[in-house]
């Protein structure tokens, strides 16, 4: 393959530095965009990889500014992952804010793509555009499964969804959507535009302190890895021929926050945990009173032939804690 040049927005958020790491160790120059840089020691590592790093500073509603950086760059491929994350206070505080960056944002990085005739589109979407229905009982499945969102998280990522498939087809682009399942994983940390962390940081951070936490339930849920999410980015804007708008990143299998907690035990005997009796007596920041369903993935391995690395929770756990003794200090 040809060495290629990716505009990467929200780069420097945990599921950003991941596409990052994995695209520069496969020799893609890398542009991170983002409206402040990462610390300096999480850019020294990733430019020890064999791509060419490039930060940007810029605002994903500057169309302008995108622009022309994708014609200095002369840029192929755009992926689209900037977006705020918010909990309850900050959707009552910012609303408006949250749907300017994660709809207009969404809407000028398209154009700006178009306009300089960007190779490929990938928009990072989101299992959340399934708003309630994704609660159900069986596996999501695209084109069946209907949206029901709610938040305004959630309609902000319906809405970009069907976003992408209207500009690409006025434009005739190349562009695709991303739909992610439940995430954790390397580089995952506080940034100011997520409402909380994912679970799986919580409670790992709480045992790393030697702390206890109540669970509200199990939380049975498809859990993805920062690093198998940069491995389905990297196969899709490799793949010859795509045949599908929308693409489900995910893992392909379930296990419980409870069996990752008995890990932790197994690793920090000074760990606790138990189950609520009621789940408000929980400990750890939830978003959501259900386990989202596991969504269907037949057709990125059908395209792509990509399967996730980190499929159960013994092997999730393993490379987690592995990147983590290598970031001594890293979780806080």
């Amino acid at each position: 393959m040809d060495k290629k040049t990716v505009f990467l927005t929200g780069g420097t958020g945990f599921v950003g530095m991941n596409i990052a790491q994995r695209m520069l160790a496969e020799g893609w120059d890398v542009i991170l965009y983002a409206r402040k840089a990462p610390d300096a020691s999480f850019l020294e590592e990733l430019k020890q990889l064999a791509g060419r790093l490039i930060f940007e500073a810029g605002d994903v509603r500057d169309q302008d500014r995108m622009e022309a950086i994708l014609e200095k760059y002369q840029v192929d491929d755009f992926v689209h992952g900037a977006a705020i994350t918010p909990d309850y206070e900050m959707e009552r505080n910012h609303p408006a804010v949250i749907l300017d960056v994660n709809c207009m944002g969404l809407l000028h990085g398209m154009l700006a793509a178009a306009n300089k005739g960007i190779r490929r589109f990938l928009y990072l979407g989101s299992i959340s555009a399934y708003g309630s229905t994704a609660f159900q009982e069986g596996v999501l499945e695209e084109g069946v499964s209907a949206g029901n969102p709610h938040s305004l998280y959630e309609l902000s990522k319906f809405t970009g969804e069907r976003l992408v498939l209207r500009i690409k087809e006025l434009y005739s682009m190349n562009a695709y959507v991303a739909r992610i399942g439940d995430v954790y994983g390397p580089w995952e940390r506080y940034t100011g535009v997520r409402g909380h962390m994912s679970l799986i940081y919580q409670t790992t951070a709480a045992a790393m302190r030697g702390e206890s936490v109540i669970l509200p339930r199990p939380c049975l849920q498809d859990w993805v890895s920062g690093p198998d999410i940069a491995g389905e980015v990297l196969a899709v804007l490799q793949a010859k021929k795509l045949n599908y708008d929308i693409y489900p990143f995910c893992s392909g299998e379930r296990w419980s926050l409870l069996d990752w907690c008995r890990l932790l035990k197994g690793r920090y005997p000074e760990f606790s945990y138990e189950l609520a009796e009621k789940p408000q007596e929980a400990s750890i920041q939830v978003n959501q009173s259900r386990d989202n369903a596991p969504m269907r993935m037949d057709r990125l391995f059908e395209d792509t032939g990509y399967a996730p690395a980190q499929k159960d929770a013994e092997s999730a756990f393993a490379c987690y804690m592995k990147w983590l003794e290598e970031h001594p200090g890293f979780l806080k």
